[in-house]
């Protein structure tokens, strides 16, 4: 098969539509990646055997036709660009399915299936209007105002917006795939998507056995010598993290470098530069008995060395509708690792801690509770009890081969499937041959 894979950001770094492509491309497919392109990358590249086609960034919506695109995006949610692109493949090497990989990019996604006559996929997060919520209470309205980019994204990417995708095009993809069992319920049961339909995909570890070179990473202290706790605290790392969590867990640190006197702490994550800037201060006025060391780093290329470095990975996270049906990736690199994992009581890191005996699970906010889970993971056969079961639940369940397969049989299966009553594909290509794709 030739499966096209739309996204609304850059590739690479986006770890999820590299797995998803390299997981079609170790099955025998061939995959072609259409996203948007930075001022100094081609246009037309390969990177790690799978086609990128990119989109100049700086010209999007830059010439006549680029602000007719625009307006289209603006009133119809569908991106001209992008069905261009895809055309121009199909020229070249038929395509055999298309897939979403942002449900910003649902409905162009559908129409360039009924332009093909290709089956639909979409490969989302569990809750695309909340993640938009959270990130429009991140930014500021003077950045916006700023960056007519990020206005014109507030205004016509609103969650309201996003919302009303899920409810309407949504439903007419062939395939919808997602990351954790959270995940699919809320999309089964709150946007009404046929469960037929709905496949999880986690978001699971590569070759936790290739060799990673480990060195200060400036850290500035040695972590060979050091009781390491690195948290992972949102951007692709981990779920997001609200500063109060953060806050509890400088402070348990603190707490437990009085018992694990060579504790450090590394803070891996997206966060604004006041909340880094007060949490730094924190870190800094609550040594305790022992050395604690704050750093931020969001660079992805560095997290497997990151986790390979630590002796503990923790995911600060309060219940949101963000956290129910999200999962760290992060974590189960961690578990392959053999890394022990502390999660809080939220969604489905705490529920496969649990299940897999990977590491512990602490109550939001509950600073006493982290201070003595940190303390008790210092013992060195502790940590490895909980390291060894989290290595076997991956090597049994949670792994990169698994998953790969169950998305490759996923295309597989759209690619044999037949027209006829009480198909669901069938049905959908039904009506999209009749012209109706509309929400």
């Amino acid at each position: 098969m030739h499966v096209c894979l739309l996204l609304a950001g850059t590739f690479p770094p986006d770890e999820r539509t590299r797995n998803h492509a390299t997981a079609l491309r170790e099955a025998g497919h061939t995959t072609t990646v259409v996203c948007r392109g930075g001022p100094r990358e081609a246009e037309s590249e390969t990177v790690d055997r799978i086609d990128v086609r990119r989109i100049p960034n700086e010209t999007l919506y830059a010439g006549v036709r680029e602000k007719i695109d625009g307006a289209q995006y603006a009133l119809r949610a569908i991106r001209p660009a992008w069905l261009r692109s895809v055309e121009e493949i199909d020229e070249e090497r038929a395509i055999d399915a298309c897939c979403a990989m942002d449900l910003r990019l649902v409905k162009t996604a559908l129409q360039a299936g009924e332009a093909h006559d290709a089956p639909v996929v979409a490969d989302l997060p569990g809750n695309p209007p909340a993640l938009e919520r959270q990130r429009n209470r991140t930014e500021r309205w003077g950045d916006r105002l700023r960056n007519p980019r990020k206005l014109a994204r507030r205004l016509f990417l609103s969650p309201w917006r996003l919302g009303r995708l899920e409810s309407g095009p949504l439903g007419d993809v062939d395939r919808l795939v997602t990351t954790c069992e959270e995940a699919r319920a809320r999309y089964v049961r709150e946007v009404g998507i046929d469960p037929r339909r709905v496949a999880v995909v986690r978001d699971t570890a590569a070759d936790p056995n290739a060799p990673i070179e480990i060195d200060d990473h400036g850290l500035g202290f040695d972590p060979g010598a050091a009781f390491v706790v690195i948290a992972f605290a949102g951007g692709d790392h981990g779920v997001p993290a609200d500063p109060a969590d953060l806050e509890t867990l400088v402070a348990a640190a603190a707490r437990a470098a009085d018992e694990a006197v060579d504790l450090h702490l590394v803070l891996v994550g997206d966060l604004d530069s006041a909340t880094a800037d007060d949490l730094e201060t924190q870190a800094g006025r609550a040594v305790a008995g022992g050395r604690l060391t704050f750093r931020t780093a969001t660079d992805p290329d560095r997290v497997p060395v990151y986790v390979a470095a630590s002796d503990v990975c923790v995911f600060p996270a309060r219940s949101s509708s963000v956290t129910e049906a999200a999962m760290p990736p992060t974590a189960f690199r961690a578990m392959a690792m053999g890394v022990p994992v502390v999660a809080t009581d939220v969604g489905p890191a705490s529920r496969i801690v649990r299940r897999t005996n990977a590491g512990r699970v602490v109550p939001v906010g509950d600073r006493e509770a982290l201070t003595a889970t940190l303390v008790a993971l210092a013992d060195p056969d502790t940590a490895a009890e909980h390291g060894s079961s989290g290595q076997r639940a991956v090597e049994r369940r949670y792994h990169r081969e698994r998953d790969a397969t169950r998305l490759a049989s996923l295309y597989e299966s759209l690619s044999r499937a037949e027209l006829g009553d009480g198909d669901p594909i069938g049905e959908l290509r039904t009506v999209r041959r009749g012209g109706s794709t509309a929400p």
